[in-house]
């Protein structure tokens, strides 16, 4: 194949599906006019409604600039790590393998998907930073000029971390851990400088130079995605075609209703640790935690991503205490999510003990004791974990009452998210009668069961977030005894899972 993508395109402009110029223009209008007449009122009053007494002082206090840059720090981190998985230039396998693959430079080929996906958190960013400011300047808390710097620092920021996803699709394992490391040590450290630059910089509220901050962080921005998309010819041929085959993968899994096999299919092999031990002449719940340990250091990159997951988990449900209305519930909704998913990353011992099942007991162990063993060490270190996140809250704004019962609010969810996880793993295929399309005058309705049961397990840990964090305004032992039951249900849940399956 030549170095000319002109005859490719022309080849590719006459399929069946090719879509004309007007096409393109409609599209465009649809977008422009969606914008304009429900995402723009949509948001104006999400914003209204958002500028209550029980959500502004969180959004006007001291420290909330210092939030807002640390957490657009980490969420860089995120994506660097994210970029490891699935990066933002990415083509069809089919694609990766004669156009990427072949003497045509891979910035020709690769700009317009990239392109596509730097929307993403551009547009997420942006979204985010309207309705911070939209909900100040309804209060009169800010003004119509601070508002929109700080929503083109929130294009700035979108534009950055479009960027470090890119990176981490571009740089090697060890690079990509340094660069991941370097930005969530920023973000720890911006929590307790006195005055951090970025988005505290602009925040509307309290900002000295919000025009010299705003234009700063666009034009980095900026600079930076034109590089990144100079340094598309650097991208690895085999880093393409693995990230292809990945996502396509993944994508074809999703649409037959398996949203669980799609999420495992990201998952990369163990890249460390061949030689450590995981066997040994010990007492048997050392010797399965040992084997845990080993599991997770295997594969360190997602152990470190766990682990930080879990903090941020935990300092999401510490901090839900100090909080009232909206904001208290969203941060116990997705703590509770975001522990979840943290406990997923320690939970491989436990689906092993699951998959044994009908084998031969060659050492003695059933499989309902093999998942047993293998909740003990997950159930500690998150707990830890959990500790550690909602401590750091406390220890950042100075304590107060009801600390106590705000730091075991994270630590008495994390072993009933991982008897959820056990319960999860014992779940067994659909059943065919949810796949069974139920036509109705409003539609097929049928998709409605399907995604309740796949979403069962995240539901689930949800509700247990809502619930302790209820029980635990009532008092420590509610919250203690809530947790006790809550861990026994889904105990039992997976015992009875693990019955049925055996038949």
């Amino acid at each position: 194949m030549t170095g000319d993508l002109r005859a490719v395109r022309e080849v590719w402009a006459l399929r069946g599906q090719a879509r004309t110029r007007a096409d393109l223009l409609y599209l465009l209008y649809v977008v422009v006019l969606s914008v304009l007449v429900f995402a723009a009122p949509a948001l104006r009053m999400s914003g209204t409604f958002l500028a209550r007494p029980d959500v502004l002082p969180a959004l006007l206090h001291p420290l909330a600039p210092q939030v807002a840059t640390s957490v657009s720090l980490a969420a860089a981190g995120a994506m660097v790590m994210l970029g490891a998985l699935r990066g933002p230039a990415l083509l069809a396998p089919f694609f990766t393998a004669t156009l990427a693959a072949s003497g045509i430079r891979r910035r020709d080929v690769l700009w317009r998907p990239l392109a596509r996906a730097l929307l993403v958190p551009g547009l997420s960013a942006v979204t985010v930073t309207v309705l911070i400011a939209v909900t100040l300047v309804s209060d009169g808390a800010a003004t119509g000029e601070d508002a929109a710097w700080f929503v083109v620092a929130g294009a700035g920021t979108g534009l950055l971390l479009g960027a470090a996803w890119l990176a981490g699709e571009l740089f090697g394992a060890g690079g990509r851990r340094l660069l991941a490391g370097g930005l969530l040590a920023a973000a720890a450290l911006c929590t307790v400088l006195p005055s951090a630059p970025g988005l505290g910089g602009v925040y509307p509220v309290g900002a000295a130079r919000p025009m010299l901050w705003a234009l700063l962080l666009l034009g980095i921005g900026i600079v930076t995605t034109a590089a990144g998309f100079t340094q598309l010819d650097r991208l690895r041929g085999s880093v393409l075609r693995e990230h292809s085959e990945r996502w396509a993968s993944a994508t074809t899994i999703a649409t037959t209703g398996d949203l669980a096999g799609a999420a495992g299919s990201f998952r990369t092999p163990p890249s460390a640790g061949r030689r450590l031990p995981a066997i040994g002449s010990r007492p048997l719940l050392l010797l399965y935690a040992q084997r845990d340990a080993v599991a997770w250091l295997r594969s360190p990159e997602r152990l470190a991503v766990g682990a930080v997951v879990a903090l941020l988990a935990a300092a999401a449900l510490a901090g839900s205490t100090l909080l009232t209305g909206p904001l208290a519930w969203g941060a116990v909704l997705l703590g509770a999510t975001a522990l979840w998913g943290a406990a997923g990353t320690l939970a491989d011992g436990i689906r092993h003990g699951v998959h044994t099942l009908g084998a031969p007991t060659l050492f003695g162990q059933s499989a309902a004791l093999q998942v047993l063993l293998h909740s003990v060490a997950p159930a500690l270190l998150l707990s830890a974990l959990a500790v550690l996140g909602g401590g750091a809250v406390h220890l950042t704004i100075g304590g107060g009452p009801g600390m106590l019962e705000a730091v075991l609010l994270p630590a008495a969810l994390a072993p009933v998210m991982i008897a959820g996880r056990g319960r999860d793993a014992a779940k067994g295929p659909m059943p065919l009668s949810l796949s069974t399309p139920m036509p109705t005058p409003q539609g097929d309705m049928a998709v409605i069961p399907m995604l309740a049961w796949q979403a069962d397990a995240i539901l689930l840990a949800m509700v247990s977030g809502a619930v302790l964090a209820g029980l635990g305004r009532l008092g420590l032992p509610w919250l203690l005894g809530g947790a006790a039951v809550l861990t026994a249900s889904m105990a039992l849940m997976a015992r009875f899972r693990l019955r049925a399956l055996r038949r």
